[in-house]
């Protein structure tokens, strides 16, 4: 570690050097609280509190020379940050500064996206903004049997088309109605997601629906028809009509 500054007589230090585990044990057995701001990736340091516990950070601008100093804290000393992982990340930071990308912006984006707009949360969002009985009913049997299962916490915006093809492969092949519902449930999800600003697209654009349930040929025989004119009077009331239930005598 070279070229310290040291202010006043408070220990309060600004220096440079290559920050690895030596130099940081160095810096912070030292006694000084401060920064050390590392020689070999402009913007990239650690700062030492008065606790001695040490913080990596990034320094930047956004937009030139004229625009303030800014701060970003990477984290805290210890895992998963040591001087190694912590340069990557800074690295990673410094290339999104240099796109224009300010790395708070970015952070909060990637915060929401992990809370907010995790499938599982972002499917009940939906589901208690959906009217009518019949279809909220629909609506959250889909989520909970087909959808949470195959997507999970998968933040919406990186939800992609092979995602979608996954829950309708994990289904039956016999469930071919349930699957055109299942269908209807997420196209709508995201079309309301889309609606909202949430995604910029729905990742079922250009989907075909599933095939419908290919109607039946076959009628039923006379015989058949008789054993259901017979049993229907045994079964309970809401399945026989006024036509089949027998009449009391009135006499």
């Amino acid at each position: 570690m070279h070229g310290a500054y040291f202010c006043g007589t408070q220990g309060i230090a600004m220096a440079t050097g290559r920050i690895s585990k030596r130099t940081l044990d160095a810096f912070q057995s030292s006694g000084m609280t401060g920064f050390l701001w590392d020689e070999d990736l402009k913007g990239f340091g650690v700062r030492v509190a008065a606790s001695g516990a040490a913080s990596y950070v990034i320094q930047f601008r956004m937009g030139g020379r004229e625009s303030p100093t800014r701060r970003y804290t990477i984290g805290t000393n210890g895992s998963p940050w040591t001087p190694a992982t912590a340069r990557e990340e800074a690295i990673r930071l410094l290339i999104l500064v240099a796109r224009g990308i300010d790395p708070m912006e970015e952070d909060k984006k990637r915060r929401r996206e992990a809370v907010d707009l995790a499938f599982s949360k972002y499917a009940d969002t939906f589901s208690a903004a959906c009217k009518g009985k019949g279809w909220k009913t629909l609506v959250n049997r889909s989520i909970r049997l087909h959808l949470k299962p195959v997507l999970g916490n998968k933040p919406l915006p990186t939800i992609t088309r092979s995602d979608v093809v996954a829950v309708f492969d994990r289904m039956p092949e016999e469930q071919t109605a349930n699957k055109r519902n299942v269908f209807a449930v997420l196209r709508h999800l995201f079309k309301w997601a889309v609606s909202r600003g949430d995604i910029l697209h729905s990742p079922m654009e250009g989907m075909e629906t599933p095939l419908p349930v290919k109607p039946r040929d076959r009628w039923l025989l006379d015989a058949e028809i008789k054993q259901i004119w017979e049993q229907a009077p045994k079964t309970h009331k809401c399945f026989v009509s006024d036509v089949l239930r027998p009449r009391r005598s009135m006499a």
